[in-house]
């Protein structure tokens, strides 16, 4: 995204290749989420890590024979790819967690994951992506995400191996595509009318939609409003990243009480407010048409820091709203249908994100960038009261649980021990 930006100067590209990312979770999760569910979740793991190592490798051949428009859309294509890789990858790896640590463990289990991912993103992003390419150039620094593609591959196939669950004869009539979209429709059917479940599952749509909102506008913000270089997106990102950090502890501690106060729509609200606030904190570039350090250099320290401080808010808040909300998904979803379940929630992650997403991004190169964070502010607000509509069961999603779907209550999801085979064992 930094170097499109670089290339463009335009929020627009920069969407185009969220768009590339986002895209394979509408077209192929019905596809994975089955998948997931009727096939081995570690060889799910092990095989989508071993094709991103071919992937990865394959950016350095695109640098080293195409030029211009044909190596961004190269890169589109390769992104695209790895995205489709990602709708399987990640309903088995959600799905998995349950299975290894039990029900009773599911907070600590994801806000371990999820401190995981902050530091790995963290240390990518400050230390070991600029070390690597200032030490051995961009071509280097793909060979080296190969090499840990590879690595993960490794270590998920120490994982111990996963059975899956059998499923019912089918008619010999019934053709493997409808087979399979009824398999998929045995997920949406189990979602309907079970308000918490809906309720989670919005907020997690609504988090990973601001996350691609953040991720496009940062690199704008940084260069086109506060004049700095377009790397220099760290200044949001890397605070951001400290607030995840630090929502993995709260979380990991007081888990419990945040769900028994509904955190949730608290939590979205309080993002909402974060996204207004750095938009009016630089609503003189409006006024200017300057950016705005250009101007005031005397005023870097103060808007840097309040940027600082307002991106550290967005994260512990964000973070802590999609722990908690994807502790329920695991918790409220038996262990036959979690895949299903899960690749629903990445189709809408993409579904509802993409249209936003594209229609600020041309918004933001019309009417600028801090204005768009406000109108986005506003929108997360109102988002966060519907959750709570969704929640109380005011608002339910058209539908009936399936036949065979048993009652929360009596679920494997809170009843059944971990089937790994070696728990089994």
């Amino acid at each position: 995204m930094v170097l499109i930006e670089q290339l463009t100067g335009s929020a627009i590209h920069i969407g185009f290749t969220i768009l590339a990312f986002s895209l394979p979770g509408v077209i192929f999760s019905p596809v994975a989420g089955v998948v997931v569910d009727r096939f081995s979740k570690k060889w799910v793991l092990v095989l989508s890590n071993a094709s991103r190592v071919v992937l990865a490798a394959s950016y350095i051949v695109v640098l080293n024979t195409l030029e211009g428009t044909w190596e961004l859309v190269a890169f589109y294509v390769l992104t695209f790819l790895t995205a489709t890789l990602a709708q399987f990858f990640s309903p088995a790896e959600a799905a998995t967690i349950p299975l290894l640590v039990g029900e009773e463990r599911l907070f600590t289990a994801n806000s371990l994951f999820s401190l995981t991912m902050v530091i790995s993103q963290a240390i990518g992003l400050l230390v070991l992506g600029p070390l690597a390419v200032g030490l051995v150039g961009v071509q280097g620094g793909f060979v080296i995400i190969a090499l840990m593609y590879l690595a993960a591959a490794i270590l998920v196939f120490t994982l111990p191996t996963d059975r899956p669950f059998p499923r019912a004869p089918k008619a010999d009539a019934v053709s493997p595509w409808q087979r399979l979209w009824g398999e998929f429709r045995e997920g949406l059917s189990f979602i309907s009318g079970r308000p918490r479940l809906q309720a989670a599952m919005a907020q997690l749509v609504t988090i990973t939609t601001l996350v691609m909102v953040m991720a496009m506008l940062a690199p704008g913000y940084a260069a086109r409003v506060l004049g700095m270089a377009p790397q220099n997106a760290v200044i949001v990102f890397a605070p951001a990243g400290l607030g995840m950090l630090a929502a993995t502890a709260l979380v990991g501690r007081w888990g419990h009480w945040l769900r028994r106060i509904n955190f949730g729509p608290v939590g979205l609200l309080l993002v909402g407010l974060g996204f207004a606030a750095m938009g009016l904190l630089s609503l003189d570039y409006q006024i200017l048409l300057r950016p705005i350090l250009h101007v005031y250099p005397q005023a870097a320290f103060s808007l840097t820091s309040a940027t600082i401080a307002i991106g550290f808010a967005l994260g512990l808040c964000m973070s802590a709203v999609n722990i908690l909300s994807q502790t329920v998904l695991q918790q409220e979803s038996p262990a036959y249908i979690r895949g299903r379940v899960f690749s629903v929630q990445f189709m809408l992650n993409n579904l509802v994100g993409i249209p936003p997403m594209l229609v600020l991004g041309g918004i933001a190169d019309v009417i600028g960038i801090p204005r768009v964070m406000v109108i986005t502010g506003a929108g997360t607000i109102v988002l966060a009261i519907v959750s709570v509509i969704i929640g109380r069961g005011l608002i339910r999603v058209p539908g009936r649980p399936s036949r065979g779907t048993v009652s929360p209550a009596a679920t494997p999801a809170n009843t059944a021990p971990p089937v790994m085979e070696e728990t089994v064992q």
